[in-house]
């Protein structure tokens, strides 16, 4: 693998670690060309504050496009809602669908 892949990946995909300590995943489907998109969220860095009442204590909004491999350019948004320990509470999706970690990494056709 060339460095420029190498850099690419651990930039990107988080060096290919599935189980890091300050990392949520969650793996989605698009509605229109059926891609499966796997989605990283910064528990350190990207969540956000929620002060008056909502669902949670922090919450995170993802717009994810797929890899254009489909020629399919739609936007997934994604809301993720976390309590004061940064656990899941509730999630949302629009254009998609959430998928297993399983389902992901199925492969095509079995």
């Amino acid at each position: 693998m060339s460095f420029l892949k190498k850099m690419a990946s651990f930039l990107f995909e988080g060096g290919g670690r599935e189980e890091e300590g300050d990392v949520h995943w969650e793996y989605v489907r698009c509605s229109r060309c059926g891609e499966k998109i796997r989605v990283r969220v910064d528990l350190r860095n990207e969540l956000t504050s929620q002060f008056e009442g909502g669902e949670g204590a922090y919450y995170v909004r993802k717009g994810v496009v797929g890899s254009g491999k489909t020629r399919c350019f739609q936007m997934i948004e994604v809301e993720l809602f976390f309590d004061p320990n940064r656990r899941l509470v509730s999630r949302y999706i629009s254009g998609g669908e959430f998928i297993t970690k399983e389902e992901f990494y199925a492969q095509e056709g079995e």
